[in-house]
């Protein structure tokens, strides 16, 4: 039987027959590659997410149609103080607009060489800017260099967030493009000069020029547009007056920028660089903000919401707010921090109500609250002279005899500090020794109501309430309502009305507004002045406020403790000023007593009075009180017994020591 052939034979023999079979047969075309139909697709679909990616930025983009419709400069105010020394400049925010094709060609130049210097060549974003940048950011691991043009920056100043989000760079890339397409290079050089911030509060290279150096933009030297341009980066640190060192070394890397960029040949850059320009700088110290923010808010009421430059002359006066804010800062340092007080608050005024001092916290740096004119705080017994002024004026007199011990106006039953009494004594020991029941007492006599009015005629403006504790100085005052309510006892008896700003003009010198000296007229009688004169001398003389008596000058005053020690004052004056000390804490916390230390108004408020009074009075003339005549006059006048103890010679020899007579 034959053998049967492995089938695999068959289909190879087949094959190769096939093979041999197709030799000569025709060779059929070959298939076209697909590649550049897929390639066509996706550039289709690229380009509808491309579209659909981009429209989602453009819908998002604000209308720039209008950009160049620029709003007025803002209120540009210059304080200057009773010698035309400047305090502060307030208000300059925004300049007036200028072009930039008005300015010196080395002015828009310093900006282009340090921030764009391929700016009038790029359609809105800088490729080899941004490439260059990137290197520089890779190689030193973070971020040293920025690559955005001018346009960018505009437009994020204007449009955009700070934010370094990628939707954010892509907006802000696509918003310069199409700014580009719609202004001039001329016209987005205007908008970036006009918007860009300077530092110091100050937008626009006007207000800067301004604010900086005086001077409008239009002329300022190659220097200071150098120091200008530098400040973009970094305004807070760059601007000349942060730091003026600071903003001359980044002036000099913009003039070598300019060099490079073919702007200034070496010899102009030299020059300009050994060039520094007088910086304006206020000679205000460095709490006289207090004033200043003090003086802006009042002014619309002078002359009414404007945008005109003016210059405001006041009464402050520099070199006597220096005084005030180093005795408060060292009575805080050095006695302050013992007794548990963090805060303190000096007015210092002439005996008419002209502020020459104001100090509104230990540190206005720190915190721009002014606790002497906004802050209301118990007076304590500072509030005794008007009850005492409202009892002369219902009968009674300095030598009139009380009982000072324990009382009790129904249910009330006020008491001496630390339960000290001291028994039968005059009405001017009584208020010498700060009696709390003497003073409660007259106030229950001629009423809580009448003692309200006679404050409020005095300049008290703060509501009162007119119940027994009132005669303990329970409603709070300010620091500069309380001093002003004093200067009548220091000017003879005439009300005044506290004031700083003396005349408004314009720059050009048009007067806006002028003071006119008028006061309240006679608020108490000769005889009545007299006799508080006599009272408040006896206080600094022998009673709780002989801290605050100067050495070789008339003075007089009076202290001020309210409960638990949340409030210590001391108000006082001379012939020349009139001032006033609270010292506290802004929650309110109590005081305490620290060895020989009080906190008391004999203790911290008074050592401060004393500190900045004796220093504030040199080279002044030695001058009485006011009241000093008037209370020879009134001693004079009073009958004397045949009791030669009766007679007021001790008290009248007293105070010709104190006042010369």
């Amino acid at each position: 039987m034959a053998k049967r052939k492995p089938k695999g034979d068959v289909p190879r023999k087949r094959s190769r027959a096939r093979r041999d079979d197709d030799d000569d047969a025709p060779t059929p075309p070959k298939r076209k590659a697909a590649w550049p139909f897929v390639l066509l697709v996706i550039l289709a679909w690229g380009g509808i997410f491309g579209a659909i990616f981009v429209s989602r930025f453009l819908s998002e983009l604000p209308d720039v149609q209008h950009l160049m419709v620029t709003g007025g400069p803002t209120r540009d105010v210059t304080i200057l103080d009773d010698r035309g020394r400047l305090i502060a400049r307030r208000g300059l925010t925004q300049g007036a607009t200028i072009n930039a094709a008005e300015l010196p060609d080395y002015v828009t130049n310093a900006f282009i060489a340090i921030e764009d210097r391929r700016f009038r060549s790029h359609f809105g974003v800088d490729p080899f800017g941004m490439a260059r940048a990137g290197v520089a950011n890779m190689m030193a691991g973070h971020v040293v260099q920025g690559g955005s043009t001018l346009t960018q920056q505009l437009a994020k100043n204007i449009f955009l967030t700070p934010s370094r989000t990628f939707d954010r760079k892509i907006q802000e890339a696509m918003l310069a493009m199409y700014m580009e397409s719609r202004y001039s290079k001329e016209q987005i050089l205007t908008l970036y000069l006009n918007r860009v911030y300077f530092g110091a509060g100050v937008y626009g290279i006007e207000a800067a020029s301004q604010k900086f150096f005086s001077k409008h933009a239009t002329e300022l030297g190659l220097t200071e547009a150098a120091m200008l341009a530098g400040s973009v980066k970094a305004p807070a640190r760059y601007n000349a007056m942060a730091d003026a060192d600071a903003s001359l070394a980044r002036a000099r890397i913009v003039l070598r920028a300019m060099q490079e960029a073919g702007f200034l040949d070496d010899s102009t850059r030299a020059q300009a660089q050994a060039t520094r320009p007088r910086i304006v700088k206020g000679s205000g110290t460095p709490d006289s903000g207090y004033f200043a923010d003090w003086v802006i808010a009042r002014l619309d009421g002078f002359i009414g919401p404007s945008d005109e430059a003016v210059v405001v002359e006041t009464s402050f006066d520099l070199e006597t707010q220096r005084l005030a804010e180093l005795a408060v800062r060292e009575g805080l340092s050095n006695e302050g921090s013992r007794i548990g007080a963090s805060q303190a608050a000096l007015v210092a005024m002439t005996p008419d109500g002209a502020i020459r001092a104001m100090v509104g916290g230990r540190s206005y740096a720190q915190s721009s609250f002014n606790r002497a004119a906004d802050a209301t705080r118990q007076p304590g017994s500072a509030f005794k002279p008007f009850v005492y002024l409202a009892a002369f004026e219902h009968g009674h007199t300095p030598d009139d005899i009380m009982h000072d011990g324990p009382v009790d106006i129904r249910g009330w039953k006020p008491q001496d500090f630390e339960g000290e009494y001291q028994g039968d004594i005059s009405l001017t020991l009584a208020f010498a020794e700060s009696s709390n029941v003497i003073s409660a007492m007259l106030t229950d006599e001629i009423g809580a109501k009448e003692v309200a009015r006679t404050a409020k005629r005095l300049g008290i403006i703060s509501p009162l309430e007119e119940v027994p504790s009132l005669a303990l100085g329970t409603s709070g005052v300010s620091p500069l309502e309380l001093t002003s309510a004093y200067a009548p006892f220091a000017n003879g008896g005439e009300g005044v009305v506290p004031f700083g700003i003396v005349a408004i003009r314009t720059k050009a010198g048009k007067i806006l507004y002028e003071r006119k000296s008028a006061g309240l007229g006679a608020v108490m009688s000769p005889q009545n002045n007299a006799s508080m004169t006599r009272l408040m001398v006896e206080t600094v003389t022998t009673g709780t406020g002989k801290s605050a008596r100067l050495e070789e000058r008339p003075s007089a005053g009076k202290t001020g403790t309210t409960q638990d020690s949340h409030d210590a004052w001391f108000v006082g004056f001379t012939a020349d000023l009139v001032t006033g000390v609270w010292v506290g804490n802004d929650n309110n916390a109590p005081m305490h007593k620290s060895g020989t230390l009080t906190a008391t108004g004999g203790g911290v408020p008074a050592h401060i009075f004393h500190a900045f009074m004796e220093n504030a009075h040199q080279g002044l003339p030695v001058r009485p009180l006011a009241g000093a005549n008037l209370v020879a006059d009134a001693g004079a006048a009073q009958p004397v017994s045949g009791d030669e103890d009766d007679k007021p010679g001790a008290f009248e020899s007293l105070l010709n020591g104190i006042f010369g007579g």
